[in-house]
């Protein structure tokens, strides 16, 4: 994943690895990986960006040749947020694969307002933080994303050459 790509990433070395470590991933939580899921996981990596339902509906289509129902779309989607090897950005209204997809972890966001490029972050410090105010308080956490909005590196030096 090359997003905002001037941050260091403990990443795979490729798409095929990324895509390889996701399904043993949901193999080890009795989940199972369908062609779809797999191909639209795969899509996700390819992509390098948030990715919208749509957009995804429409590269299956023109790779495949087949018409995809948006409800399939998203009914695929959801089950690879739920495996925690995809997340959805929120404000984006997009989804990415997850970096980190062999462990719970609470999904760190850092969105360009201007490329709407994403990269996913983790850092047990702050999401222990986060757990011990969750506890404190007696809340359970369902779901865990957080985004930071801005401007990336490459962008910002664009912005400064104009």
């Amino acid at each position: 994943m090359s997003r905002l790509k001037d941050l260091p990433k403990n990443e795979p070395s490729s798409c095929e690895e990324d895509v390889k470590s996701a399904i043993a991933a949901c193999r080890l939580r009795g989940a199972r990986m369908t062609q779809l899921r797999q191909t639209v996981l795969t899509a996700l990596w390819e992509a390098q960006r948030p990715l919208g339902a749509y957009e995804i509906r429409e590269l299956l289509s023109e790779t495949s040749g087949r018409a995809f129902a948006p409800p399939t779309i998203y009914r695929t989607l959801d089950f690879l947020c739920e495996q925690r090897v995809a997340a959805r950005i929120e404000s984006r209204n997009a989804y990415v694969a997850c970096t980190h997809p062999d462990h719970e972890h609470t999904c760190v966001f850092l969105v360009c307002e201007s490329c709407g490029d994403a990269v996913e972050i983790e850092n047990p410090k702050a999401e222990e933080l986060i757990n011990e105010d969750a506890k404190r308080l007696g809340f359970a956490v369902k779901r865990r994303v957080v985004e930071f909005s801005g401007c990336c590196a490459p962008c910002q030096q664009t912005s400064q050459r104009l």
